[in-house]
């Protein structure tokens, strides 16, 4: 399943060449459906949002023009239903949320690998926070779960990334999930479950998290990068179908053009003040109001488009824990780094 290593060498060698000629002449990259143009056509599919942010840059700012790409946003409410659609040759590259589900479908062979980041955690880049009621917050993340010992927290499903972030972050303090009562409870419905007492806790992600925050009902209990690597971690990554890989140029001017979204977004957002344009723009492609874009704290979007294997190991092995998967499999064959090497080696180290 994953790429031959003469391919990805290959890749390495060429691309950063390729990809320095595509963005001084605008050339079209070649293959699939080409509209009027003479664009190559590349159907991207997520769940939409803020985390699409690095896609709407480079969108928005011609890098995809110029890699001679026009992407095409689908919308699907779901993992599985991304899966199945890079799966079936629906969409080419898609943003897939790390679950169980994700690992099953390398085990039935269906042909796509994980080329980069589409939401991580990291230092300055955290989406995704435990908050609790503002009564249980204590001094210290300790005092916090502490308080909320015997109390309920919720995530959006445990057979996600969210789940294992508050199991590592219990056992950094000496607690289990046993300590706790966990439940399943969509983003948007985790704010007003807070604000009846229905729930005490809950891992958040944004925009939901600014919007609980803002209204009082809760606080922030933890950032949970204690839990997470320096090198951070990915929690739904970038996935090309093998249809799209064997399209290796487009695949790599996409993957070029989305770098360059990607790293402005990083520049845009590691500044004490967050230029308006920037935000006004996610703003109105996610469907949000600016002012909880500007209020939010920034997802993580790596700048080189590397991805943790050791932590897609250390989720699998939870998952398998949790009886939540029965078929481990082995990570390495899952990512495929060689496109992201090879956009960082036309584009220069970040």
């Amino acid at each position: 399943m994953g790429t031959p290593a003469r391919a990805r060498l290959y890749r390495l060698l060429i691309f950063p060449l390729a990809a320095l000629v595509t963005a001084g002449c605008g050339g079209p990259a070649t293959g699939g459906d080409q509209d009027e143009g003479g664009l190559t056509t590349v159907r991207f599919g997520s769940v939409g949002g803020l985390t699409d942010a690095g896609l709407y840059l480079a969108d928005e700012r011609g890098y995809f023009e110029e890699a001679g790409i026009e992407v095409t946003f689908e919308r699907m409410d779901s993992g599985p239903a991304l899966t199945n659609a890079i799966a079936t040759g629906q969409l080419d590259a898609a943003g897939i949320s790390v679950t169980p589900g994700l690992y099953s479908a390398f085990t039935q062979n269906i042909d796509m690998q994980i080329v980069g980041d589409k939401q991580s955690l990291r230092e300055g880049f955290s989406a995704t926070r435990l908050v609790a009621s503002p009564e249980l917050v204590g001094g210290s993340a300790a005092e916090s779960l502490e308080n909320l010992r015997g109390r309920t927290i919720a995530v959006s499903a445990t057979a996600s990334g969210a789940y294992l972030l508050l199991n590592d972050l219990l056992a950094a303090h000496g607690m289990t999930l046993e300590d706790v009562e966990v439940t399943e409870l969509s983003y948007a419905n985790m704010s007003g479950a807070l604000a009846s007492g229905a729930i005490d806790g809950a891992v958040m992600l944004e925009p939901f998290l600014a919007q609980a925050l803002d209204s009082g009902d809760a606080e922030l209990a933890s950032d949970l990068l204690e839990v997470v690597p320096a090198e951070g971690i990915t929690l739904v990554p970038l996935v090309y179908g093998q249809d799209f890989i064997d399209d290796a140029e487009t695949a790599q001017g996409f993957m070029d053009a989305y770098v360059r979204g990607v790293r402005d977004y990083n520049e845009a957002f590691g500044q004490a003040e967050v230029p308006r344009d920037v935000i006004e723009l996610i703003a109105e492609r996610a469907d949000v109001p600016a002012e909880l874009v500007s209020e939010a704290a920034p997802g993580g979007l790596h700048p080189d488009q590397q991805v943790n294997v050791d932590y897609l190991s250390h989720l699998q092995d939870f998952f398998v824990e949790q009886d939540l998967l029965r078929e481990p499999i082995d990570v390495a064959n899952m990512v495929d780094g060689s496109f992201a090497e090879a956009a960082v080696a036309a584009l220069g180290e970040s």
